[in-house]
C-alpha cells in the first residue's frame, strides 16, 4: 500500500490552500480593501483574472461604479492588516489608510504599495451565484483584464517574480489559518518528461 492509497472522506470543502488576496476599490472618492480567499488566473494569454466577493460587500459598490479593481498579493509581513481589512467592512470604518495607496495609468482603482505584487484590472464581466439553494447570500465574479502588474523591485531575481522573496499569504486549514510557501518541489513542463511514452 502506498503512502496515499487509503483515502478518508471529510465533506466538501477542499482541503488545499487558496491564494490570499486583497482586492481595491474607489467607493465614495475613498480607497477600500478587502480580503477575499476567492482568486485566480483565468488566462495568460489574453491576462484574465477572477475574483469573487460576496455580494454585499462595500469594495464591490466601488468595482460595480467604476468597473476597475485592482488585485493585491500580500507577503507574510502584513498578515494582521490582511486579516483586518477582511474583518470590518468600509461602511463602518475607513480602510483608506491602513495601507499606502498607489495608481495605475487607469487611475481606477487603488493598489497597495506594501503589497509585493499589485495587479490593475478593468472588469469584462460579472455574474452573480447563489451560495446556497437554501440562503439568501449571493456572491459576485468578477473577471476582470489585466491590464497593469507591478513587483516590488527587492522581490524580482534576474528581473522575473521570486516566489521566495515575494513569500504570498496562502489560506487554508480547519480552522483557517494563514499559510507561506515552502520549498521548491519541482519544475513545471520539465519534471514530467521522462513519463511521456515515446
Amino acid at each position: 500500500m502506498t503512502e496515499h492509497e487509503e483515502k478518508v472522506m471529510i465533506g466538501k470543502m477542499p482541503a488545499c490552500a487558496l491564494p490570499v488576496a486583497i482586492v481595491g476599490s474607489m467607493v465614495n472618492g475613498k480607497a477600500n480593501f478587502n480580503t477575499l480567499g476567492c482568486f485566480g488566473l483565468l488566462s495568460a494569454v489574453k491576462p484574465m483574472v477572477y475574483i469573487m466577493s460576496g455580494k454585499s460587500h462595500y469594495t464591490n459598490v466601488g468595482i460595480r461604479e467604476s468597473g476597475y479593481f485592482s488585485v493585491n498579493i500580500p507577503s507574510e509581513e502584513l498578515v494582521a492588516k490582511t486579516d483586518y481589512v477582511g474583518l470590518v467592512s468600509g461602511r463602518d470604518t475607513d480602510k483608506s489608510g491602513v495601507f499606502s495607496s498607489l495608481f495605475g495609468a487607469a487611475d481606477k482603482a487603488p493598489m497597495i504599495k506594501e503589497c509585493p505584487v499589485n495587479i490593475l484590472c478593468k472588469v469584462l464581466k460579472s455574474e452573480e451565484l447563489s451560495n446556497s439553494p437554501v440562503s439568501d447570500i449571493v456572491s459576485e465574479v468578477f473577471i476582470g483584464e489585466v491590464l497593469e502588474v507591478y513587483v516590488s523591485k527587492d522581490c524580482l531575481t534576474d528581473g522575473r517574480p521570486d516566489l521566495r522573496k515575494i513569500n504570498p499569504l496562502l489560506l487554508g486549514g480547519n480552522p483557517l489559518m494563514y499559510w507561506t510557501l515552502g520549498s521548491q518541489a519541482g519544475l513545471a513542463y520539465k519534471d514530467g518528461k521522462g513519463l511521456i511514452q515515446k
